[in-house]
This record gives C-alpha cells, sequence and structure tokens, in this order.
C-alpha cells in the first residue's frame, strides 16, 4: 500500500527539483509560461491583474508585469501585514522592495487596491500543483484566507511541469484553482476560462 506524502514532504522534494533547474531554463520556461497566461482569454480581457514577486527558484514574473502594463492592465502586488495579505497597485518594479521572508513587496502604499475584487486575476506561486486544481504553498496560508475573502477572483496557479502531480493532499480550507499554466500545457476548473 502506498504511503501518501504529507504536504511538508511534497513541499520539500519539490523545491529541491526546482532548485536544481539552471538559470537559463527557468528563463526559458517561465517566457513560455507568460505567452501561455497571456493567450488565455480571460487573462487577455481582465483590466486588473493581481501578481506575485518571484523568489527563489519560482516563475518568473517580472515579465508578465511588463506584457500585462503593455496592454494598459493595472498590476498589484501583495505586502504581508500581520497573518493576512493585502495588494497594492504598482507602476514600476522599483515599487518593490525587500520585505518578508526576504520576498519583494510594495512599499509606496499609496495606491492600494479598489474595485478589482469582482473582475482581477490573481496569478498565484506555489511549490506543488494537482491536475484536481489545488496548490500546495509555503505553509502559511496567506492565499488560502485572502481568496477565501474574494471568491470572484479568477484563480491561476504558475508551475514548471515539475511541480504538477495527479493529486495532491488538501484541506476543506484549500482554495481550489480556476486554472494552471506550465511551459507545456494549461489546465482549467471552471468554464469561465479559455
Amino acid at each position: 500500500m502506498a504511503i501518501e506524502l504529507s504536504k511538508q514532504q511534497l513541499r520539500r522534494d519539490t523545491i529541491r527539483k526546482r532548485d536544481h533547474l539552471i538559470e537559463k531554463e527557468r528563463i526559458e520556461k517561465s517566457e513560455a509560461i507568460t505567452r501561455r497566461l497571456f493567450n488565455i482569454e480571460m487573462v487577455a480581457q481582465a483590466e486588473d491583474i493581481l501578481l506575485y514577486s518571484d523568489f527563489g527558484s519560482e516563475v518568473k514574473t517580472d515579465q508578465i508585469f511588463y506584457t500585462a502594463k503593455r496592454m494598459h492592465k493595472r498590476v498589484f502586488y501583495p505586502k504581508v501585514v500581520g497573518n493576512d495579505l493585502e495588494f497594492y497597485r504598482v507602476e514600476d518594479l522599483g515599487e518593490l522592495q525587500v520585505g518578508f521572508k526576504g520576498i519583494q513587496e510594495p512599499f509606496m502604499l499609496k495606491k492600494t487596491v479598489g474595485d478589482w475584487i469582482f473582475a482581477a486575476v490573481a496569478v498565484l506561486p506555489g511549490t506543488v500543483f494537482s491536475r484536481d486544481g489545488y496548490r500546495i504553498g509555503y505553509g502559511r496560508g496567506f492565499y488560502d484566507r485572502f481568496l477565501a475573502r474574494y471568491p470572484s477572483v479568477f484563480k491561476i496557479g504558475l508551475a514548471y511541469d515539475l511541480q504538477i502531480l495527479e493529486h495532491i493532499p488538501h484541506e476543506y480550507y484549500d482554495v481550489r484553482l480556476d486554472g494552471l499554466v506550465s511551459e507545456s500545457e494549461q489546465l482549467f476548473w471552471s468554464n469561465s476560462s479559455k
């Protein structure tokens, strides 16, 4: 009988695999993911993008920011405030500085989030993703708490192929994604995509 790996073990194993990608591979795969992301109709039409600042070996997001700005979209980045995420509009990547756990966060907090709650696309990081729409983050639950408050936000995870498994353990409070984009495929679990 197979023993189901814990979230912690899956997280550790997948980050180790992801860390073994050389920089050139990460750049090439991230560029392919960016192209696939903007080919999704929901993303192409969205006015507001909630984006994360990549950290370590995560899928790189700077090109997503620049593409979104060229398309005249508003882009928001998260800042950890207590046990929650708050999103702030960012016009230039120079408005980010090292924050929680060494991750780039907005520090010019003059432009807070507005009415994006109903029509935004949230682009999400994670360590492991499943083919049935779940993700394992870094264990603090920031995104799950945020997304539970804003269920109408369209949620898309970004992953390298090596981060995608058939199934992963999940709890009742884990928020299911609407879509997942990797360098070689797009997966969707709602009718509001494509």
